[in-house]
């Protein structure tokens, strides 16, 4: 592989609490394994803190933020998955769930509880599982009378990890201050269950005035998705009916007892449309010899009755799902390009299919049709490539009366498809712990109740910077040979915004924008030198912000978020060196993006315009990757970012074709980058 697909960060070694941008990054087509990997965190004991914590860092010098520090937790494993739902806001205030910190000497599961009236002022709630102490995963809901936290706890009872779920809430109501002893919502739990990763769900029944609630899982030792729905509701208190089986993982999915089967996440609507949706392969997809589909895809089933009733269908299955024509689609129309050329590859780099991530979310629109943000990776067998050109965030949708018999994709009767954002060169790298980012990064998804054509999405990734090329570097002659490092790499939130409903999106908006400001130039080289922030004076308090979920109570104009940051002088609380290991504070507030913020792809997207195929050249090859995509895509539906607009009018069509004809024929801009 060439120099260049391996660029090597030259920094000085300060210590290993300092996050990814210390180790070396792949930029070519190396490849992992595409199996579900199970995030368990380590099991602390007592531990003894490494420094003293570092300064509390105030956000609020940004126009368009605003968030508040509630509180702080052992670890950051609370906020890891997008299935969770840790913030509710409701027309009676903002409740937040969450692991909250018990001491140094404390249980990293105790589960609190945070109350404010605006999201800027906060009550904490403490320990809503005396006596247990191992919570997992929690997740907040609000009534208009009541607010909730549910949760799994780790009992280590039977086979697997002996998950059992349990919910929470204040007696006396909105900030009443009595919240009650934990309720188990599974009142038939036996050894043979292990409940993991809870999705929980409120919704309102306007017409009758009735309450619904619903609580998706994934039992990691029956491996197969349950539900519970509510059958009973009096008082705050809530009865649980019998789990229900939504999908079977021996039967109807595969392959290898479900390491390629994700977790659920369910949404309901008030008139009582929903689905719980997750991504897996179907029995023998991944050999292609599946009858419904035969790539890694969205899975889901629905509901028109609250949860009392799930229904599938699709192609004769029990389920319905984004069938392979979409990704065919995908392919054929060059979005989504299995052929990857580069002048610095002994030879084309060519995958198999694309594949759907473990990490999403989903939310539904009044009209009952689902809203699904989720990862597509390019994949080959068992192998996916992080860092493979085409990676990136997609929205998908459909109208709810074409689920049993999609038309085709991109028409009003079809999925639907947009890019959100680009992530090749996000999920390329690893955190310190050594894992790839494709399995850290999720997107969360929230839908404007003012507009619903208004949409956002909030993530935690990292963003690589400028790139800096060392002295040793290739010459001009020797391009793939390029040695560098991204001096100004860090963990951010970045907030991406949509204004019809998913088909197109705003420029990412880095809400955080929390850029080090360790570096400093010695002796022409540029190397972070630590402060004396840390007690530790080989230490680095690098701001960084991880596992971003959006709440509800979006607006036109804002988006609720809750996020992490990692005390790097405090030190690892449990042994390993990711931002999740140590002692994480949480800063819960929103965020506010106008039409004024609003910067359009040729502003703020490094492209070449013309570049349509984005191999860094021009050339024929853009002409037939332009031609393709009007052909195969309906250009009202047709994103036109500035690759595709030539001559910058704002519009993609046969003059910008023949502005890049004109280039390559008469100006020699041939190979151009």
């Amino acid at each position: 592989m060439s120099a260049k697909m391996v660029k090597v960060f030259r920094i000085l070694l300060l210590s290993l609490l300092i996050p990814a941008m210390l180790f070396a990054i792949n930029k070519g087509p190396i490849k992992t394994d595409a199996k579900r990997q199970l995030r368990i965190e380590p099991f602390p004991g007592v531990f003894t803190p490494h420094y003293e914590p570092s300064p509390i860092f105030n956000y609020n010098n940004r126009n368009t933020m605003h968030v508040t520090l509630v509180d702080s937790a052992q670890n950051g494993y609370g906020l890891i998955l997008a299935n969770t739902r840790p913030l509710s806001i409701t027309n009676e205030g903002w409740i937040f769930g969450y692991r909250q910190w018990a001491g140094e000497n404390g249980t990293n599961g105790q589960i609190g509880s945070a109350y404010s009236s605006n999201g800027l002022n906060w009550i904490t709630y403490t320990n809503l599982n005396p006596g247990m102490g191992l919570g997992r995963y929690p997740s907040s809901l609000g009534t208009p009378d009541y607010p909730y936290v549910f949760w799994n706890e780790y009992t280590g009872l039977g086979n697997g990890y002996g998950g059992r779920l349990y919910y929470s809430y204040d007696e006396f109501g909105w900030d009443g201050g009595s919240w009650s002893s934990p309720n188990e919502i599974d009142n038939l739990w036996n050894v043979e269950k292990d409940q993991w990763v809870i999705s929980p769900d409120f919704s309102h029944d306007l017409i009758n005035d009735e309450y619904w609630f619903n609580a998706a899982y994934d039992d990691w030792t029956r491996e197969s998705i349950f539900l519970f729905h509510s059958e009973a509701y009096f008082d705050g208190m809530i009865i649980f009916g019998s789990e229900i089986l939504l999908f079977h993982q021996e039967n109807e999915l595969g392959p290898d007892e479900g390491n390629f089967t994700s977790s659920p996440a369910i949404d309901i609507n008030e008139n009582g449309v929903g689905y719980v949706v997750f991504t897996a392969y179907f029995l023998y997809g991944d050999i292609g010899g599946n009858p419904y589909a035969n790539h890694h895809t969205l899975v889901l089933k629905k509901t028109e009755d609250y949860g009392n009733s799930w229904t599938g269908g699709q192609g004769g299955s029990n389920y319905f799902y984004i069938p392979d024509e979409v990704f065919d689609h995908m392919i054929a129309s060059g979005v989504f390009d299995l052929v990857w050329n580069d002048e610095c590859f002994e030879e084309p780099m060519i995958l198999s299919q694309p594949f759907l991530t473990y990490d999403f979310d989903m939310r539904v629109d009044s009209d009952g049709d689902p809203h699904v943000i989720v990862g597509i990776i390019g994949s080959d067998g068992g192998s996916v490539y992080p860092g493979y050109r085409d990676n990136a965030i997609y929205h998908f949708t459909i109208d709810k009366d074409y689920l049993i018999n999609p038309g085709e994709p991109q028409t009003a009767t079809g999925w639907n498809y947009s890019k959100v954002l680009a992530t090749n060169d996000m999920w390329v790298w690893e955190n310190a712990d050594g894992g790839s980012y494709w399995h850290d990064i999720f997107p969360s998804l929230a839908i404007s109740e003012e507009n619903e054509d208004v949409m956002w999405v909030v993530a935690s990734v990292p963003v690589q910077g400028e790139f800096i090329v060392t002295d040793d570097a290739g010459t001009p002659d020797d391009s793939c040979d390029d040695l560098g490092y991204y001096p100004y790499w860090n963990e951010e939130v970045l907030v991406i915004k949509s204004v019809d409903g998913g088909a197109s999106w705003w420029c990412p908006y880095n809400a955080t924008n929390t850029v080090p400001d360790c570096w400093v130039n010695d002796g022409g080289e540029l190397e972070c030198i630590p402060s004396e922030i840390c007690a530790d004076e080989s230490t680095q308090d690098v701001p960084s912000e991880i596992n971003a979920h959006a709440g509800t109570g979006a607006t036109n104009d804002q988006v609720n978020l809750i996020f992490g940051r990692p005390d790097w002088c405090y030190g690892s609380t449990t042994g390993d060196m990711s931002g999740d290991d140590h002692k994480n504070r949480y800063y819960v507030g929103w965020v506010e993006l106008t039409e004024e913020d609003n910067e359009f792809c040729g502003d703020c997207c490094d492209c070449l315009p013309g570049d349509t195929n984005l191999d860094g050249q021009i050339d024929i090859l853009d002409i037939v990757e332009f031609i393709s995509i009007l052909l195969w895509i309906d250009p009202l539906n047709f994103e036109c970012t500035c690759e595709f607009d030539f001559n910058s009018d704002s519009a993609c069509d046969i003059l910008d074709i023949v502005g890049i004809m004109n280039c390559i024929l008469f100006e020699g801009c041939l190979g151009e980058n």
